[in-house]
C-alpha cells in the first residue's frame, strides 16, 4: 500500500461521468455466485502463510487493549444484506438471527454499527428480483432482526438504497424507526441526509457521518435520491465535520465506495480519506468492496478502507468475500482511540467467529493477510490475537 499523500488540489466535485463510472462497480454479482447455505468460508491459502515485510511489524510489542471502568467500546461492521436468502429466512422465521455467531463479540461493545446494504420493504414475499440478482430487499421485519441482534445504528448511504424505488426507501426508514434502530446517511427530509447522528454514551458525545460514492441508477446528481441520500461530496461535508469536531468527543466517518473484490483502495477513495481526516475525524470506516482492505493511520487515527462482508454470502470466485473483520474501537479518557480487528468467516450468509481445531491457523493467516494489505509507510503494528481472535492494531511506533 502506498503512503497516503496530500492531493495536489482540493477534492473535486464528482461529475456525471464519474458517477456513471463508479456505478459500474456496484455489486456486480453474476447469477449463482453465492456459496451454498451450509458452505463455510475458509481464508484462502491458510495452510501456507508468506512472510511479511519487516517494516510492517516494526516497533515495540503490542498488548491487547486494556480494560477501564469508563472505557467506551464501539463495534463497526461492513455490509449487511437482509435480502436474498437471508430475507427468505426472516420471512419464514421472524426470530431468525443471522448475527448469532457473533453474539459473544457483540456482547463486548456498548454500541454497534453496520452498513445496511438492502432496503427493508414489503414486496409480497420477494427478496430478490427474479430477473436481476443485483436488485434485492430485506423484508419489513428486518428492522427487528437488527434490533434483536443489538445493532443500534445503520448506514443507509449505499448503492442499493433505491433498488425497489422511492416507496421502498421510505418503508425502510419506517421499518427501522418502528424497530428502534437509528440510521445515518439518509433522511426523509430533503437536505438533512448530510447531518450526523449524535449519540450520547458514558458521558461522551459521538457524531457519526455516512456517505456513498457508488450508485446503481446513475447519474446520482439527476436522481430523485440526491436530496435524500448522502453522496461523498466533501464540499457539503467539510463544515459539518469541523463543527462536529468542535462539539464532540468522537467523530466517526462511514464511507461506501471503491471497487468490488479489490484488496486496495481506489485513488478517489484515498483523496476523500485525506480530505476527511484533515478535519480531525477520529476514524474512517469503509465498506462496499466486499473484501477486507488494509488499515492505515493518519495523525495517529485509523483509516479502515474496507470492512468487507458481514451478513452477505461470499462470491465463489473471490474467496476473501467470505472472511473479514469487525472494528472494535475503545475510547478511554485522555488516551488515543484504540483499535482491534476482530475476524470471522461466513457460513452461507452468517458470520461465525474463528473456532475449532483450525482456529490458530485461521488467526495466523488472517493476521498475515491484513498485515500485507496494510504494508507501507504509516502501516500499523499488530499484536497477538486475544479473546475472540481480536487483533490489536496500533499506529506505527
Amino acid at each position: 500500500m502506498r503512503a497516503l499523500s496530500a492531493p495536489s488540489r482540493a477534492p473535486r466535485p464528482w461529475s456525471r461521468g464519474a458517477a456513471l463510472a463508479l456505478a459500474l462497480f456496484g455489486c456486480q454479482r453474476p447469477a449463482g455466485d453465492e456459496a451454498p447455505t451450509d458452505a463455510v468460508a475458509t481464508p484462502p491459502g491458510a495452510g501456507a502463510v508468506a512472510s511479511a515485510p519487516a517494516s510492517a511489524s516494526a516497533g515495540p510489542p503490542v498488548a491487547p487493549l486494556g480494560e477501564a471502568d469508563d472505557a467506551l467500546v464501539l463495534l463497526a461492521g461492513g455490509d449487511v444484506n437482509l435480502g436474498r436468502e437471508a430475507g427468505q429466512r426472516i420471512l419464514r422465521e421472524p426470530d431468525y438471527d443471522p448475527f448469532e455467531g457473533l453474539a459473544a463479540l457483540f456482547g463486548t461493545a456498548d454500541y454497534r454499527f453496520v452498513n445496511l446494504e438492502s432496503q427493508l420493504s414489503e414486496q409480497g414475499g420477494v427478496t430478490q428480483d427474479p430477473l436481476q440478482r443485483l436488485k434485492f430487499t430485506g423484508p419489513p421485519g428486518g428492522g427487528h432482526t437488527l434490533a434483536r441482534a443489538g445493532v443500534e445504528l445503520v448506514s443507509l448511504a449505499n448503492n442499493h438504497m433505491w433498488d425497489y424505488g422511492k416507496r421502498a426507501f421510505f418503508e425502510t426508514l419506517e421499518n427501522l424507526e418502528r424497530a428502534g434502530v437509528r440510521y445515518v446517511g439518509a433522511s426523509a427530509t430533503p437536505g438533512q441526509q448530510y447531518e450526523p447522528v449524535v449519540v450520547e454514551l458514558k458521558g461522551r458525545r459521538i457524531s457519526i457521518f455516512a456517505v456513498t460514492q457508488i450508485w446503481n441508477q446513475p447519474p446520482f446528481h439527476r436522481h430523485a435520491a440526491k436530496d435524500l441520500i448522502a453522496w461523498a461530496d466533501f464540499g457539503k461535508l467539510e463544515a459539518r465535520l469541523r463543527q462536529a469536531r468542535q462539539q464532540s468527543d468522537l467523530v466517526l466517518f462511514s464511507y461506501h465506495g471503491g471497487a468490488e473484490y479489490v484488496g486496495q483502495p481506489m485513488a478517489f477513495t484515498r483523496e476523500l480519506v485525506w480530505a476527511v481526516m484533515k478535519t480531525g475525524v477520529d476514524a474512517f470506516i469503509g465498506h462496499h468492496p466486499h473484501v477486507p482492505q488494509g488499515i492505515q493511520f493518519i495523525g495517529g487515527r485509523p483509516v479502515l478502507f474496507s470492512l468487507g462482508n458481514l451478513v452477505f454470502a461470499m462470491h465463489s470466485q473471490h474467496p476473501w468475500t467470505g472472511t473479514s473483520f469487525m472494528a472494535r474501537l475503545r475510547h478511554e479518557r485522555g488516551r488515543p482511540l484504540a483499535l482491534e480487528a476482530c475476524p470471522y468467516t461466513i457460513v452461507g450468509h452468517r458470520p461465525q467467529l474463528f473456532q475449532g481445531k483450525g482456529k490458530a491457523a485461521q488467526e495466523r493467516h488472517f493476521t498475515q493477510h491484513l498485515r500485507l494489505l496494510s504494508a507501507g509507510p504509516g502501516a500499523p503494528r499488530f499484536g497477538e490475537p486475544g479473546a475472540l481472535s481480536c487483533l490489536p492494531v496500533l499506529p506505527p511506533g
